[in-house]
């Protein structure tokens, strides 16, 4: 687990962190959105033209700005996951 965080911060430091790498459990990560996610909005907030998130750096971001605005316990691996599912799901950033 340290060994994929500190790759995956390295390789954001240097802007090479392609979505195909990226850690989590996409499965986990439904869950974890279907659970957090969907009380604030639905999944057009991906999907707009308008969007804000454009980088998988920004969807880290976006991630965890929501985790701590709301309050969530959160650990880790649940931001992995969520992040990974997200981007499979809708964003899927190469």
């Amino acid at each position: 687990m340290k060994q994929t965080v500190l790759f995956l911060s390295l390789a954001l430091a240097t802007g090479a962190a392609p979505a195909a790498m990226l850690p989590g459990d996409s499965a986990q990560g439904k869950a974890v959105h279907d659970q957090h996610c969907t009380a604030c909005h639905d999944s057009s907030v991906y999907t707009r033209k308008t969007r804000n998130v454009k980088s998988v750096e920004g969807l880290i971001g976006q991630a965890n700005g929501c985790v701590k605005q709301l309050g969530l316990k959160l650990t880790k691996d649940q931001v992995n996951d969520l992040v990974k599912y997200l981007d499979e799901s809708y964003y899927k950033f190469p």
